[in-house]
């Protein structure tokens, strides 16, 4: 739908207690992570979920680095 993510953002916040906003953020990074490669796609969309829940841009960067880091492989 045209309006899809619109529609998908506002469902987010109006069933997802604020709370845990860093936290499905922090899930969606470790869902990117998994498999070693981020696409544009996924970075895109990642970059809409902080500015849609108002992720701190500093709180972002530390998930996004935790991310890596237990997904990184030898």
């Amino acid at each position: 739908e045209e309006d899809g993510l619109d529609t998908l953002w506002d469902t987010v916040r109006a069933n997802l207690p604020e709370r845990l906003f860093d936290t499905s953020y922090a899930m969606a990074c470790d869902v990117v992570a998994a498999d070693g490669k981020a696409g544009e796609g996924e970075l895109r969309l990642l970059e809409d979920m902080r500015y849609e829940l108002n992720i701190d841009r500093l709180l972002a960067a530390a998930i996004e680095a935790g991310a890596r880091a237990r997904h990184r492989v030898l």
